[in-house]
């Protein structure tokens, strides 16, 4: 090279310039993969419903009792016990206000873990949000919201399954046996022992453990019409009243989304404290001789109440029902249960109702009707007259949700 002073500028020069081109390429190429695939965590919070869940925030952590709300992140594991339950919420932002991508129902004696909750850190980045859980026992509901413009991954992974679940509503159970998978709306993959199953609207898969997803089979029979609020009020369904009638300060009942499903809403504010119900009534008409089960379900949400408890004489819920039946021997029945948040007043005393918290979605379910009326002192029915959801009192903001009469 020193004998050759021209071959040594050369080979300066086509160096310098090889890297400049390399440089050229690959840093905008690098900061374009950085805006497109960086990722971020999706904000993700546990609120307890009832009791107390424990809660493992990061591995190798110590458990940690949790009675409140709390914001997490992946890997979170969360462990209920018989006498507790919570609401897992994935949304688009940190503000309360923020839309909701999913909600997870923990049932008592369930275990979770969020594996990922995820999105893409950049505006240019692509690929959806992602949501994966690990269910390792126990019950579970998920709702997914409609996709946004990115998109939402969701996946649940069981020891039997990997599950995937497009925008809609379902129920997951896991148990030493196998895992069942019920899609109340919307569409779930089940991959289990290399082979894929899908599990549409209103069907039901079970995965035995070390076998291939069976089914799918029909979900018992729903009784109720439209009660995913998804056409709206109004006959042939849902009838609306109200009380005192053609009185405009009575209080309003409509269909709203909420989360991305669609919800009953009730509402009665900065009125007069007078009493007042608005309420939506279903004929069921149905006679149900023939069924060893019957299950009410609703989700409930309450946002306000103005009375404390249930008012002075135990009648005004921001949320109740009513069902109406004839019972074994021919007499008229009905069977009402309340939700209220507020504490009552110490002269005050709630029967016929749960407490539950403000703010957050409760998953209600009845048990068997034929013994839990029986337990309540009421005969067992045998026809089905008609379901009435209401909101009773002086204001009131509360929203119903998924409702289904299912008999077996």
């Amino acid at each position: 090279m020193r004998k050759n002073p021209t071959r040594l500028a050369w080979t300066v020069l086509l160096a310098a310039f090889t890297t400049f081109c390399v440089l050229a390429v690959s840093i905008p190429l690098g900061i374009r993969w950085v805006l497109v695939n960086a990722r971020e965590e999706l904000p993700a919070a546990l609120q307890v419903g009832s009791g107390t869940v424990l809660l493992v925030a990061s591995a190798g952590a110590d458990p940690i009792a949790v009675v409140d709300t709390r914001s997490i992140r992946a890997p979170s594991q969360i462990q209920t016990d018989q006498s507790s339950q919570a609401t897992l919420m994935f949304s688009t932002g940190e503000a309360a206000s923020s839309p909701e991508l999913a909600t997870v129902q923990v049932y008592p004696g369930a275990q979770v873990e969020v594996l990922e909750a995820s999105r893409p850190r950049y505006a240019a980045g692509h690929g959806p949000d992602r949501i994966v859980l690990e269910v390792g026992g126990g019950r579970v509901r998920v709702n997914t919201a409609e996709a946004h413009p990115r998109g939402l991954y969701t996946e649940i992974q069981t020891p039997q399954s990997s599950i995937t679940l497009a925008p809609g509503s379902y129920a997951v159970e896991v148990t030493n046996a196998g895992t069942m998978v019920a899609t109340r709306f919307g569409q779930a993959t089940v991959e289990a022992n290399g082979a894929s199953q899908l599990v549409e609207t209103g069907l039901r898969a079970e995965v035995p453990t070390g076998q291939p997803a069976g089914g799918p089979t029909p979900l018992p029979e729903n009784l109720i019409a439209n009660g995913d609020f998804t056409a709206p009020l109004g006959p042939p369904t849902w009838l609306v009243s109200a009380f005192p009638e053609e009185d405009p300060t009575s209080g309003t009942v409509s269909v709203v989304d909420q989360g991305g499903r669609n919800a009953a809403h009730f509402s009665r504010l900065n009125q007069p404290p007078t009493h007042t119900e608005v309420a939506i009534t279903q004929v069921l008409d149905r006679a149900v001789h023939d069924y060893e089960s019957l299950v009410l379900q609703m989700d409930v949400l309450l946002r306000w109440q103005s009375l404390p408890g249930a008012g002075e004489r135990s009648s005004e819920f921001p949320l109740m029902f009513r069902l109406d039946y004839q019972d074994i021997y021919g007499n008229h029945q009905f069977w009402t249960h309340g939700f209220y948040y507020r504490d009552p007043s110490p002269q005050w005393v709630v029967t016929g109702g749960s407490q539950i918290p403000q703010n957050l979605w409760y998953p209600y379910e009845s048990g068997n009707l034929f013994q839990q009326l029986q337990e309540e002192g009421l005969p067992p029915p045998a026809k089905l007259n008609y379901l009435k959801i209401y909101a009773s009192g002086h204001n009131y903001d509360s929203l119903a949700a998924e409702v289904r009469l299912t008999a077996r």
